[in-house]
């Protein structure tokens, strides 16, 4: 399953990369703009196109249109690379019957950056259940860092890498940070106002630990927590290893897109005048 928005710098490459696990690929396009369905019919591949309001609700929509009658359903961004030694990994998986009660397959994923791979720092690797049994799970319903929830949880991690690979250059990224920024605000929003907690029962361990993890960290004081995240991340997390490369990512990824998403929780409440009330109704009428 391949989510697209004009996706043609990258969507040739992600489908002949995914083409050596599976031929069953699906696309729900955003109503792209580009050359992304000229593509997709190039290598006749369905396509169903849904109006994006978050990935969460785009991949439970996808879920519910699914045209394959296949066990294991796979989401694959479309700038990301399976390596060939993770695509033998997940056929021999997929094909071990001592793992048939697995309902669920954990990646890791590493990010290219200027060049290289970013070895280092809190979110390298990042562990994603991409993997999941169909009918077995769905996406939770969050504005970023969406998940999927497994009914009842039976994990297996793989051992080899998915590569987070976008060609687009730092003007691009800085602008999807940016959008990112403000979706993910609603989110810090909605636990701060609206009691929006996220169920961790049936949450695998990776994913209950980072759920704790986020819940320290947004209870940290606001801009301050950015800076302590950076120190964190730079030198007790090693980023400081991954060179220039490292030190770009580190200001870039882990202080000024969570100073950012301070920054547009400040403003929003900035807006209404602190005023509890007024800030709960008005995130009513945007969830």
């Amino acid at each position: 399953m391949l989510l697209t928005y004009n996706e043609e710098i990258h969507l040739e490459r992600c489908i002949q990369n995914v083409q050596k696990l599976s031929n069953q690929l699906f696309i729900i396009d955003s109503f792209s703009t580009d050359k992304t369905l000229e593509i997709a019919a190039k290598y006749h591949i369905p396509v169903i196109q849904n109006k994006f309001i978050h990935h969460a609700n785009q991949i439970n929509y996808a879920l519910e249109v699914y045209p394959f009658e296949t066990d294991f359903i796979i989401r694959v961004d479309c700038d990301e690379l399976l390596s060939d030694e993770l695509i033998e990994e997940i056929n021999e998986c997929l094909n071990n019957d001592s793992l048939d009660s697995i309902n669920g397959f954990y990646m890791q994923r590493k990010v290219k950056f200027m060049g290289g791979i970013i070895h280092y720092g809190m979110t390298n690797p990042m562990w994603l259940l991409r993997i999941w049994k169909r009918g077995e799970g769905k996406c939770d319903d969050k504005w970023m860092d969406e998940k999927i929830v497994l009914n009842q949880p039976n994990t297996h991690n793989l051992k080899h890498l998915i590569i987070d690979h976008n060609l687009n250059n730092l003007t691009w990224w800085t602008q999807k940070h940016n959008l990112y920024a403000s979706r993910e605000s609603i989110e810090v929003l909605k636990h701060r106002y609206l009691n929006a907690a996220e169920i961790t029962d049936k949450l695998p361990f990776k994913d209950t630990l980072i759920h704790f993890l986020k819940s320290f960290y947004n209870k940290s004081p606001i801009f301050v927590r950015s800076i302590l995240l950076f120190h964190y991340s730079y030198f007790l997390r090693l980023g400081i290893l991954d060179g220039i490369r490292g030190l770009m990512w580190n200001i870039l990824q882990v202080f000024w897109y969570r100073f950012l998403v301070d920054a547009k929780v400040y403003e929003f409440e900035n807006s209404h005048g602190f005023d509890k009330n007024k800030i709960k109704e008005a995130l009513k009428e945007i969830v």
